[in-house]
């Protein structure tokens, strides 16, 4: 793929400055890009994109001036504003380019692009020394080569759409099938990715034994490495090379609003796969009122019961196949719904509420949590080094004020340069399971008596949440052996997703304020520079 990019980047050029060498109805460049082609890729709106990225950039940093990066690009093509481009390249930069690929095959490249004049274009790529040959016209449209490394580029202007095609036959398609109205639509100010992996999934999985025994061999070579490590990673290649086998189409778009940055993803699978089958929107209680909101995060997590199961059994199965499938499913079950929230006036101090299944009591719990970390510890000890950082000490039933708690810790350590210990409290209300990490269990008995404000999401599917990106980045330089500390933005939150599961689908949004983006992203380079 790599090599076919100069080629692209070389035809941007020249097919930006493509345009309509007739008056016909201007057509829309989207109405020839292939439906299900191998790649397909779409910038809505270029114009639009940079000026909402400026505006991120001048409420977020505005020490970086106004209209930075569309002075970077009138700069680099010679313009005095994005608006003067028409002019210049006979490029509509608030219109659409559109990059396709049909197959693996460099023949099978398309390119489509918004643009007014095509005669312009002939001038300016003669000017710059481009050996442009004449073509036989295609229905009354004035067709011109170029030779690439890959093969000869064909292209023409008309209906306003520029168009790029490696063969005659094929632009000529293109041509004809020019209409008002593209094949789909497109978000404003957008750029969007579609990927057909039931085509590009079994090429990549064809190389997956070879990547696998590849990792296993270095796996192998080191000798400190414990046993369970490469059974981890084998689960993982598996789940890949499954994904890859039974996906459809995957859908990536990114949306500069004017205040927000946006990120939409959408999976399908093929019909008869099993993740088609087992894929369906999930179900449960809504266990966000369980707790509190966190300061660095909080997390809605719902996923299909039979997913879960599978998750739960095959990572299991690494350390032991001594599990009853009654355990395996109650696991899953707390696997597949519940909620979180992280706080930062501790590293990884967090709350968490899970959904059970049926009447569990305490004693049981703490007993299967018991024989989980013997499990646990036991492959820890496979390997010296690794059995030597970790410390758990099982402290059985406690009460403190009142309210009964499974109580553990574990100690990580290593020499005397690095050491944490956490300390986990359970307990059950409400037929809920409930999970602090902290030194005291003081949010969960505020939320047993009910003395607390319960956690809201604006989401509301199956996998939602919101995160602050300050608050992450300060939780992870609390633990800097330096001691650094992140500068002060202005945004408590500055990121969020919503997201869930449908009919053979998984789809997702992901929302981030642009200026407080930029902000974090600003003030992370001014500690990383203050690093060096």
């Amino acid at each position: 793929m790599k090599r076919f990019l100069l080629p692209v980047l070389i035809t941007s050029l020249v097919i930006m400055a493509c345009g309509s060498d007739d008056s016909a109805e201007e057509a829309s460049p989207l109405s020839v890009v292939p439906e299900r082609a191998m790649i397909s890729i779409v910038l809505n709106d270029p114009a639009g994109m940079v000026r909402n990225i400026d505006g991120y950039i001048e409420d977020g940093a505005p020490l970086l001036g106004e209209k930075l990066l569309e002075s970077l690009i009138c700069e680099q093509l010679d313009v005095t504003s994005l608006d003067s481009m028409p002019g210049r390249y006979g490029f509509a930069p608030s219109g659409q380019i559109a990059f396709w690929m049909e197959s693996a095959m460099p023949n099978s490249m398309g390119m489509a692009v918004s643009a007014p004049d095509f005669q312009l274009f002939v001038s300016l790529m003669e000017e710059m020394g481009v050996e442009l040959t004449v073509e036989e016209p295609l229905d009354g449209v004035a067709v011109y080569s170029m030779d690439s490394e890959n093969g000869t580029m064909y292209f023409a202007g008309t209906q306003g759409v520029a168009l790029m095609a490696m063969s005659s036959a094929k632009l000529e398609a293109f041509i004809s099938g020019l209409a008002s109205e593209g094949t789909f639509e497109v978000d404003p100010a957008s750029l969007t990715m579609n990927f057909n992996l039931s085509m590009i999934g079994p090429m990549a999985a064809a190389q997956m034994p070879m990547a696998r025994m590849m990792m296993m061999q270095g796996m192998a070579a080191d000798t400190t490495m414990p046993s369970y490590v490469p059974a981890i990673m084998d689960v993982y290649m598996d789940g890949i090379e499954e994904f890859l086998t039974q996906a459809d189409m995957l859908e990536v778009t990114l949306i500069t609003e004017p205040e927000n940055f946006v990120v939409l993803k959408r999976v399908t699978f093929l019909a008869d796969s099993h993740f088609a089958e087992i894929l369906a929107p999930a179900s449960g209680e809504d266990m966000i009122q369980y707790i509190t909101q966190g300061d660095v995060a909080t997390v809605r997590f719902q996923m299909p019961s039979e997913i879960a199961y599978e998750i739960t059994k095959a990572f299991t199965e690494v350390f032991t196949s001594d599990v009853s499938d009654e355990n395996l499913h109650f696991w899953a079950t707390m696997a597949s719904n519940g909620a979180v929230s992280v706080y930062n006036d501790e590293f990884m101090h967090m709350v968490a509420a899970y959904e059970l299944s049926g009447d569990v009591t305490l004693e049981e719990i703490a007993e299967m949590y018991s024989a989980y970390f013997e499990v646990f510890t036991s492959s820890m000890e496979q390997t010296q080094a690794i059995a030597d950082l970790f410390q758990i000490q099982d402290n059985g039933i406690v009460q403190i004020d009142g309210v009964d708690f499974y109580s553990m810790s574990m100690d990580i350590q290593s020499d005397t340069t690095f050491s944490m210990t956490f300390d986990y409290w359970l307990t059950i209300h409400d037929g809920a399971l409930l999970l602090e990490t902290s030194p005291n269990p003081d949010n969960l008995l505020a939320i047993v008596t009910g003395d607390y404000v319960p956690a809201e999401l604006d989401g509301t599917g199956n996998m939602a949440g919101e995160m602050s990106l300050a608050g992450y980045f300060k939780l992870i330089m609390a633990v800097s052996p330096n001691g650094f500390d992140i500068p002060e933005v202005g945004s408590d939150v500055v990121c969020y997703w919503d997201g869930g599961y449908s009919e053979g689908e998984i789809h997702g949004e992901m929302t981030m304020d642009g200026s407080d983006a930029v902000a974090t992203g600003f003030a992370l380079f001014g500690l990383i520079a203050a690093m060096q």
